[in-house]
């Protein structure tokens, strides 16, 4: 014991020397400098402040030196890292298997139906700063941010678009909305893509909304059918009409050409007639019997005395 007691006023009677007490401030100062050295990660930044003022907001990867605390202080925010918020349910609920709650999963449409979204917000930290001190809770922010545009979104879209055709401009005006709001607010997120997991009518009325999905369907595909039928029977009957028209004009092309080749032979023929007519209508006396004459039948009676004519045909 006074052994340790002698050690001690050795030790402080070295202190109160000048030399000492330089050294020992020395080697604290040294300390607390090299405390402040430190590493960023290559997936990250860091954001650095002075008594409480952001200094800088976006220290890259590498080893750096800061104040250290309390007059400094370093952040980090892992920027690379692609992040998941749901909309719609809650994470730690769908790992246990537990229904989300109406008021969570239910949105009403423009037509003021209900359908139940599922679906999750894809983003990453855009402005560490922001991130870091702009609010308290970011990541909430972003949940509800997602679902007040899925709500504006669903809104004005009637249900059936939402549930065919309309998803992706759902989906679009949802993202938008969503990068809109967290820059108004200056949360630092950028959304990279919203994806859908489910949009579907709530359970109860579940089949009657199928029911209608089938008999839509069904039209489509009668629809389709008729436009293929149409298809496959209008060529046919355009091919048919153009083959009519077409042999109705030959038709009337041969016509009009043998009525004129008529008409000019009979001019001539009256030419003729005027010049000579006696001379005409003997030689058109002779052709006619000419023609006429090969394809007559002719009967030959027997002159006798007998009242009954036997009777002999002649070709």
């Amino acid at each position: 014991m006074d052994h340790m007691r002698s050690r001690l006023n050795q030790l402080l009677s070295a202190l109160r020397r000048p030399k000492a007490f330089v050294l020992l401030a020395l080697v604290l100062l040294l300390g607390y400098g090299a405390s402040g050295i430190y590493t960023v990660p290559a997936n990250s930044v860091a954001v650095t402040r002075a008594l409480g003022v952001i200094a800088d907001p976006a220290v890259p990867p590498g080893m750096h030196w800061w104040w250290p605390r309390p007059i400094g202080t370093v952040e980090y925010a892992e920027v690379t890292r692609t992040l998941t918020m749901p909309v719609g349910y809650y994470l730690i609920d769908d790992l246990r298997n537990v229904p989300p709650s109406p008021m969570v999963s239910r949105w009403l449409t423009g037509d003021t139906n209900i359908i139940e979204v599922r679906a999750n917000v894809q983003y990453r930290i855009a402005q560490p700063a922001a991130y870091l001190f702009g609010s308290e809770q970011p990541r909430e922010i972003l949940r509800y941010v997602a679902g007040s545009a899925f709500t504006e979104a669903a809104n004005s879209l009637p249900v059936d678009d939402l549930l065919t055709s309309g998803r992706l401009a759902l989906l679009e005006r949802v993202r938008a909305r969503t990068q809109e709001l967290l820059d108004a607010w200056g949360v630092g997120l950028q959304v990279l893509a919203i994806n859908l997991e489910a949009i579907e009518p709530p359970q109860p009325v579940l089949s009657a909304f199928q029911e209608v999905q089938n008999a839509r369907a069904d039209r489509e595909r009668l629809v389709s059918e008729a436009e293929a039928y149409t298809n496959t029977i209008l060529p046919v009957a355009r091919g048919d009409a153009d083959r009519k028209v077409n042999e109705a004009l030959a038709f009337r092309e041969q016509r009009v050409n043998a009525a004129r080749g008529d008409a000019e032979r009979f001019a001539r023929l009256a030419a003729e007639h005027r010049r000579e007519p006696r001379l005409m209508e003997s030689r058109l006396y002779l052709e006619t019997i000419e023609r006429v004459l090969p394809r007559v039948r002719r009967y030959v009676l027997d002159q006798g005395g007998d009242t009954s004519l036997p009777l002999r045909l002649v070709e």
